[in-house]
Order: C-alpha cells, then structure tokens, then sequence
C-alpha cells in the first residue's frame, strides 16, 4: 500500500473526519458527524475514502483509525 501523505491525498473533509477519530479512536458514522459538523452522507464518503487508503476499518458499526491513520493524523 502507497504511503499516506494527507496533504497529497486527502481531501480536507477527510482529513477533518480522520482527526476526529484519531481524537475518539472508534466512533460511529452519527458520532462523527456530531463532532465535525458534516452531514452524515458526506461522512459516509469521506469514511469510504479513508478505509480505500488504509486510514480507517470498520468494525461491528463503528469506525476505527488504523496505525497508517494515526501517522496521517499527526501530519495534519
């Protein structure tokens, strides 16, 4: 898997969503709306654009940073 550069390859909502987690650790797509202020459809694109890339898995509902995400998360 490529490495994860956030300024090259997240878009800001993304890189929103992806420090909240980071902040939470596992959230559900609700939660993170909550906490970012984004609408829940736009979350769950942003969540599907985090998971192709490794930042963030799915788990029994919730969301959750993977260690890649966690690097990424620190160079936001």
């Amino acid at each position: 898997m490529p490495c994860l550069e956030p300024d090259k390859n997240l878009s800001e909502d993304a890189k929103k969503v992806l420090k909240v987690l980071s902040k939470l650790k596992s959230s559900t797509r609700q939660e993170i709306a909550n906490e970012t202020g984004m609408d829940t459809p736009l979350i769950s694109r942003k969540l599907r654009e985090l998971e192709e890339k490794g930042a963030v898995i799915e788990k029994d509902g919730k969301y959750q940073i993977t260690e890649d995400g966690v690097e990424a998360a620190k160079k936001i």
